[in-house]
């Protein structure tokens, strides 16, 4: 398949204000908390890889969780009424202290080998909400065409579980592809799911591969992106590809409940 050249979203850094964008607008806001209370529980987790290309997760975590219910001043009335729970179904995130456990880097390092610190959100069930997790990893290394130029790999995942005041995540997720990004689905993954890619030639080759996934009661994005230094070879948008598809069926096995 034929990838356009172009400035696209690749992993690690948040939407940039609009009319700057990587190529795919900011997720529209859930109903939710206020925004103060958002703030500390949103980590942007896509980076640009080089200059060219970017891998296009904002990486939120999806939706925020509720807000927390202010502590009364005096002695709360016992109440009868469970709180609500969020809607079941075959995935947890019971267990995942770490949303990096996840994933696997190890194929990243074809291109890559060097770590840069990651970052991470394991956003707990409350009140309804699903809970979700992000992570986002990145590997850089020298060009061995100049000595001097840094090349980058990076891989990011975000899961969102189902709530019971919201749509779910695959919603906001499966956004309409950027101009010279390709799309299209994978058969037998999940009930439904979408892949996009897209390519650059600026600054030498960068490609962005993303797969996104909805299954019972839990929507997962894992996006893969490289960049290279000029003069080095071509990537080839196959190889993203299969480390994405690969990636997003391991954590939805390390997801699904006993």
């Amino acid at each position: 398949m034929t990838h356009s050249p172009g400035n696209h979203p690749v992993a690690g850094q948040p939407y940039p204000p609009p009319g700057q964008g990587f190529g795919y607008p900011p997720p529209t806001k859930p109903p939710g908390p206020k925004p103060g209370v958002i703030v500390a529980g949103a980590i942007g987790l896509v980076v640009i890889l080089g200059v060219g290309i970017a891998i296009g997760l904002s990486l939120t975590g999806g939706s925020p969780a509720p807000e927390a219910k202010p502590t009364p001043s005096a002695a709360p009335t016992p109440s009868t009424t469970a709180s609500p729970t969020a809607p079941p179904g075959k995935y947890s995130m019971s267990g995942i202290s770490n949303a990096c456990d996840l994933l696997d880097p190890k194929p990243l390092a074809k291109w890559s080998t060097t770590p840069i610190p990651p970052v991470h959100r394991e956003g707990q069930p409350s009140d309804g909400y699903g809970g979700d997790l992000s992570c986002s990893l990145r590997y850089t290394s020298t060009s061995k065409t100049d000595g001097v130029a840094t090349n980058e790999a990076g891989i990011a995942v975000r899961a969102e579980f189902a709530s019971l005041d919201r749509p779910p995540a695959y919603e906001q997720w499966n956004t309409k592809p950027s101009q010279g990004w390709t799309s299209g689905t994978i058969a037998g993954l999940g009930t439904r799911n979408y892949w996009r890619a897209g390519s650059t030639t600026e600054t030498g080759p960068g490609a962005s591969y993303i797969v996104g996934v909805e299954d019972s009661n839990v929507t997962v994005e894992i996006q893969v992106a490289v960049h290279r230094a000029p003069g080095e070879a071509p990537l080839k948008m196959d190889d993203l590809s299969s480390i994405a598809q690969t990636q997003t069926r391991a954590v939805l096995a390390r997801l699904k409940k006993p």
